[in-house]
């Protein structure tokens, strides 16, 4: 064994606490001895070390086993120190890694609890969470059986979460983009349903509903429900059955007169234009309502009315009748006065249209009427009545006065079967004007008249040239046919026309000084009356 300083433990780089305390304690004696003794101290200390390492090498001799066992305990000891140091190192380079996974796992941890904790909440509030999911659904159910007002109240909330979370919470923004869906649903919902057959206290919820979604400004609100409205007028025209001209205009006329004044009703009720005004000052005075709303109000009953007159104009020549054509015009007229309590009095539009419609019927007439004439003359078997019908038909004619100043027609026409046939289809065709004789047909019809009565007696003319004409080597037609015809010139020129005259001027009041019936006949009476039959007459 090495011998160590004192207070130095073997095998430690450190002095120990023990040893330190001992050679302080070794010091202090040291410093108390005398010369003598310092002087001989260092051979006291060889003697102790000899008798120490005598000691030594005794108890080494006695207890070498427990020695040897002692070395190897001290290097084991040494080698699992080495280990441990070894360990700790190695400990030491991972604890960086130790810390890093410490701080995930506190940071995950940190996630999880956070996460708990909102689902403890979820939990908390899954009932409140499961209405709030259902919104979107909920308003649809709302739409399908038509509670608008709860929708509204539904939307509103959505709004209001959306305006505070949408940024935050996807959820929030999905909802809300549900919300705007049903929103699409319902104004289509509202719009088709302003299309249909709604009184007034329906159109003002439709309305207000309309206002509550504010998916419109006022001004778009207004030009929505006029058309919407009239899509459903269009709607209801559209649904008409225009077989029967008649009936139809009737219907046509009927709705008009109904719907207009509901639109109208409708739109002042709803959009306050005009409500405190007069009923008077708003019928006389278009231009006001004009600038109360833009002129929208003004502009949809215009485009209606003009769509009315239009069909009625378009309608009108397929009436035949005059009585069903002054039928129809007095239904108008009535129409016209029920919408003037509104400002839509179109009764001063009305004249023009039928006045060309009784037109067409009396030319139609007399066209026919001219037709007929020509064809019948042409093959008719001219001869003179029996002489008791002829006697007849003069005293009748001398009891009733001159034929042409009284409302029946003359008997003396009954000789002549062509021309009381032409007669009596001008007569049908001035009853069926009567109905509607506007004052200004009085000119353009008396034309009509002349015109056929002009016709007829050209018809005539060509009559006399073709047949009683006689050219070399002609056979003469005979004295009692000549004299027939002749009399049916006569009939035509010298009574007819002028018994036909009158009964225009009763139809017109002084009406026959436009017809001048003279200039129509005065050809046939110069070429056939005075110059062909001079010598039968």
């Amino acid at each position: 064994l090495t011998s160590r300083a004192p207070g130095v433990s073997p095998g430690f780089d450190e002095p120990s606490t023990m040893a330190v305390d001992a050679d302080e304690t070794y010091l202090s004696d040291l410093l108390s001895y005398s010369l003598e003794r310092l002087n001989k101290e260092p051979e006291a200390l060889a003697n102790e070390e000899t008798r120490l390492r005598d000691g030594v090498r005794d108890a080494a001799v006695r207890h070498y086993r427990a020695f040897v066992d002692a070395g190897g305990c001290y290097q084991s000891v040494r080698d699992e120190v080495r280990q441990i140091q070894r360990g700790l190192e190695a400990m030491r380079a991972s604890l960086p890694e130790l810390c890093a996974g410490c701080q995930r796992f506190a940071g995950r941890a940190e996630e999880i609890s956070r996460a708990r904790a909102l689902n403890r909440r979820t939990l908390a509030a899954q009932g409140t969470l499961l209405d709030l999911l259902e919104t979107p659904q909920l308003q649809e159910t709302c739409l399908r059986h038509g509670n608008y007002d709860e929708a509204l109240d539904l939307e509103a909330h959505v709004e209001k979460l959306a305006a505070l979370h949408a940024a935050d919470v996807p959820v929030v923004a999905e909802l809300a983009e549900g919300s705007k869906r049903s929103s699409r649903v319902m104004l289509r919902q509202l719009l088709t349903r302003l299309r249909g057959a709604i009184q007034l206290p329906e159109c003002l919820r439709i309305v207000g509903y309309l206002r509550r979604m504010s998916a419109l400004d006022e001004v778009g609100l207004r030009r929505t429900f006029l058309r919407c409205r009239e899509g459903h007028v269009a709607d209801a025209v559209a649904d008409l059955d225009d077989g029967n001209a008649y009936e139809y205009l009737k219907r046509l006329t009927d709705l008009h007169r109904v719907h207009l004044f509901d639109v109208v009703m409708q739109y002042r009720a709803i959009f306050g234009e005009g409500a405190d005004g007069d009923e008077d000052d708003r019928g006389e005075g278009a231009e006001d309502a004009e600038g109360a709303d833009g002129g929208l109000l003004y502009g949809w009953s215009a485009h209606r009315v003009g769509e009315y007159l239009a069909l009625v104009e378009k309608t009108l020549p397929r009436i035949d009748e005059g009585g069903a054509l002054a039928s129809v015009m007095e239904h108008c007229g009535y129409c016209g006065g029920s919408l003037a309590r509104v400002g839509l009095d179109f009764r001063p539009m009305l004249p023009p249209l039928f006045a060309d419609a009784a037109r067409g019927i009396f030319t139609r007439a007399m066209d026919a009427a001219a037709g007929e004439f020509e064809r019948t003359v042409e093959t008719h078997r001219w001869a003179t009545a029996p002489s008791s019908a002829a006697a007849r038909a003069k005293e009748r004619d001398r009891d009733g006065g001159d034929g042409g100043a009284d409302a029946a027609p003359p008997y003396a026409l009954l000789e002549h079967v062509p021309v009381a046939a032409l007669t009596n289809a001008i007569l049908a065709a001035l009853n069926d004007l009567r109905h509607c004789a506007l004052p200004q047909l009085r000119q353009p019809l008396a034309d009509e008249l002349r015109a056929c009565v002009e016709r007829c007696a050209h018809a005539l003319m060509r009559v006399e040239a073709r047949r009683f004409g006689r050219g070399p080597g002609e056979e003469d037609p005979g004295a009692g046919t000549r004299a027939a015809f002749t009399g049916a010139c006569k009939a035509l020129a010298e009574v007819a026309a002028p018994y036909l005259e009158v009964c225009y001027g009763r139809v017109f009041r002084g009406g026959e000084k436009l017809v001048d019936v003279r200039g129509a006949v005065a050809g046939l009476k110069s070429s056939i009356v005075s110059a062909g039959l001079r010598g039968l007459g």
